[in-house]
């Protein structure tokens, strides 16, 4: 870089000032004792005055002078230790160095010059008073240089006047903000190597007339010749191949070098689990400067491993989970894993105590749950940027207060993937299912109008359910488990029906993103949405002569729970129903004249989804440490019985904490229900087991309904969730 511009009013260069005033420091902090052991007085605060155009934050990094502060977040919330103590333990102490203060004025003053605030003046003032001190830095920003003439050359033929000023970002009319002005260079740069420039080049000059705050700024392009991709060796490839590795690469001999498609590579690479290791490097060659070979290098992960884990979830309790993974089966990086999992340990014992405060009282909903499964996975097939996943099962799974299901099935997913962001999978997925005839009975009586046992015992029969499926997914955030900044959407369809052999025959499309901001090194700003509906088609296969459309349970939604709305428990969102057991509560009344009179106490909420979701949320995610975050989050959503009719949706919020551990966050959320009393239909469990739904509803309170204290009140409206990974 070239600069002529007029010397600092200090007289000489702000740089060499600042050079000999660090060797004068270093001098002085060489000979013993710090500042605490010279007596200098506590600094407890640090004010910034005269500024407008930057943060108070952005001057604090720019000097070391430092003020007392809170050693972390937990001890203002929830251990108050900071603003009600002055121990030790909560504070980190920080003391006031009489060498540092004329450094951090040159600091300052270097920090406005370099964003074009070039006549700004800094002084301090320091009130000392009891062994403590508060500096003032005083501050005179003046007005900034200007760019006059902004002026790039070397880019014609290269890169259009449009997107030449869409990656510089700074222009005529901007100060003169070297800072900005260096990242601008840095994009211009990494721009023309992605264009197949490696050896680009960007020289600076600038010129401000002594006396004026006008600069005139120029950049130089220096291309140099646009190189390609030579030789390609691989080394390592093993059992995997040469031909697999080959076509992940994203580039061949003869295209254009780019540096993004050699991070895409190794990306690529890297995702194949068959290989532990992978590194692409380029190696210039000494004949030409238009080529540049490049060198692959793999090393192949384990044949074989084994995981078991165990975890706890509020709604399925204790679950163990082993895991068998054949990596290069069969050659050419295939995969086949086998996995067993058990869910709802200590469910019976627990009785819906912690943490399985979201598992049924129902001894049907209890039972031991468990998933058989093997997978195999073809990460090439038929082109790189190709896979095939085949998948066949067998399973029981509750869904607490609403169904007991057991199924045989399979899946085929085949996936292309266009960019590295973007994918499309589509799939099909057989499976043979039927339901617990005690578990679903609810479920059917009040959304199908089938009560009688006879008919329930038909409907939970085995079935298939057979839906085709796309889903087109965009991804990116900066990381899989927790990420800070980006944004993901997928969108869903599915259609069972004749033609799909399914006799479970609906419509069914689902839309989910979120969006990441890093608000400071510690903060994340998170937003989740979620929408989807269904469209049942008519069916015959269920009960002969009739064309009642009669929707899966697994594909009807839900909401509430600790992956959605979380002031609610587990899908308890939306329409619900009370279930009352009449022999114990009613064993000599008239069922009408009973329910009036129950207790809210009295009656099992239970689930009954809808044909419509729509969930949104909102975290602010907040970094106590290496390990701890804490979180306020706010979730809004409903579940509609169909999406015509739409009720107004309900906001919960909340407080959480996360635990970063090797299988990825530990989550505990705590939810508010602010909701109010509602209309909601009855059924009574009868004598024998057999079930009545009443003809209307009753107004349901359980939270106010027998007038309880405050702290009562608010005890029942809270909502623990735990379990692993981020809520979104």
């Amino acid at each position: 870089m070239r600069s002529r511009d007029s010397a600092v009013a200090l007289g000489a260069s702000p740089a060499r000032a600042l050079l000999v005033a660090v060797v004068a420091h270093a001098l002085v902090a060489a000979s013993p004792g710090s500042a605490q052991e010279l007596g200098e007085p506590e600094v407890v605060e640090i004010r910034f005055e005269g500024v407008e155009s930057f943060s108070e934050g952005d001057l604090e990094k720019a000097i070391l002078t430092q003020a007392t502060s809170c050693r972390t977040f937990a001890f203002v919330f929830p251990l108050p230790l900071c603003p009600l103590t002055d121990w030790g333990l909560a504070h980190s102490r920080r003391y006031l160095d009489e060498t540092e203060l004329p450094l951090d004025l040159l600091r300052l003053h270097l920090f406005y010059r370099q964003r074009g605030y070039r006549e700004a003046t800094v002084d301090t003032a320091v009130v000392r008073a009891d062994g403590k001190a508060r500096i003032s830095f005083l501050v005179a920003e003046g007005d900034p240089t200007l760019i006059h003439e902004f002026t790039v050359l070397g880019t014609e033929g290269i890169l259009s006047a449009g997107r030449q000023s869409e990656i510089l970002d700074i222009g005529v009319g901007d100060p003169l903000d070297l800072s900005i002005l260096a990242l601008a260079e840095g994009r211009l740069t990494a721009e023309l190597r992605a264009r197949g420039y490696v050896n680009a080049t960007v020289l600076r000059d600038y010129f401000v007339p002594r006396g004026s705050r006008q600069a005139e700024v120029t950049l130089r392009i220096e291309t140099g010749p646009r190189v390609r991709v030579g030789q390609i060796r691989i080394e390592g490839s093993a059992d995997v191949g040469d031909d697999i590795i080959r076509s992940l690469l994203s580039f061949e001999s003869g295209d254009i070098f780019r540096d993004g498609e050699i991070f895409e590579s190794q990306r690529r690479l890297y995702n194949l689990e068959a290989i532990r290791f992978a590194s692409v490097t380029s190696e210039r060659r000494s004949d030409t400067d238009t080529l540049i070979d490049l060198r692959i290098q793999v090393a192949t992960a384990p044949k074989r491993t084994i995981g078991i884990g165990f975890g706890m979830e509020t709604d399925e309790c204790g679950q163990l989970q082993a895991r068998l993974t054949n990596r290069n089966f069969l050659g050419q990086g295939r995969v086949l894993r086998l996995t067993s999992r058990l869910s709802n340990l200590f469910a019976d014992q627990l009785q819906g105590g912690f943490p399985c405060t979201d598992v049924s009282p129902e001894e049907v909903f209890q039972e031991l749950n468990f998933r058989v499964e093997a997978a195999f996975e073809q990460p090439v097939f038929r082109g790189g940027k190709n896979s095939l996943r085949a998948t066949i099962y067998g399973e029981k799974e509750t869904v607490p207060d609403l169904f007991v299901r057991t199924s045989t099935g399979g899946e085929l997913a085949f996936t292309h993937r266009f960019t590295p962001s973007m994918a499309l999978t589509a799939s099909v997925s057989p499976e043979l299912t039927s339901f617990g005839v005690q578990s679903a009975d609810i479920y059917f009586c009040v959304n199908f109008g089938f009560c009688d046992p006879e008919d329930i015992g038909v409907l939970s029969e085995q079935r298939w359910l057979s839906p085709l499926g796309l889903l087109w997914a965009l991804d990116r955030t900066d990381d899989r488990f927790s990420p800070t900044r980006g944004f993901y959407v997928a969108a869903g369809l599915e259609h069972a029906g004749p033609v799909t052999g399914s006799d479970y025959r609906y419509v069914r499309a689902t839309i989910d993103g979120a969006a990441f901001k890093r608000l400071t090194s510690s903060t994340v700003l998170a937003g989740h949405l979620r929408f989807g509906s269904i469209d049942a088609l008519p069916s015959q296969t269920f009960e002969a002569g009739t064309t009642d459309e009669i929707i899966h349970p697994r594909k009807r939604f839900f909401a509430g729970g600790a992956e959605s709305v979380r002031g609610f428990g587990a899908n308890l969102l939306g329409p619900t129903v009370l279930v009352v057991d009449a022999n114990d509560d009613c064993p000599d009344l008239d069922l009408d004249s009973c329910v009036d009179g129950l207790s809210a106490r009295a009656f099992d909420q239970r689930p009954a989804g809808g044909n419509a979701v729509i969930e949104a949320s909102l975290e602010l995610r907040s970094a106590i440490g290496e390990r701890w975050t804490l979180v306020g989050f706010l979730d809004v959503g409903q579940v509609w019985r169909t999406l015509g009719d739409r009720t107004n949706v309900t906001a919960t919020p909340g407080v959480g904490v996360r635990f970063r551990s090797p299988i990825g966050p530990l989550r505990l959320d705590l939810g508010y229900d602010p909701s109010g009393p509602a209309d909601r239909p009855v059924v009574a469990v009868l004598e024998g087991g057999d079930i009545q739904e009443l003809n209307r509803t009753i107004r349901f309170d359980p939270f106010t309904d027998d007038d309880p204290g405050l702290l009562l009140e608010i005890a029942r409206r809270l909502q623990l969730q735990v379990s692993i990974g981020e809520a979104f």
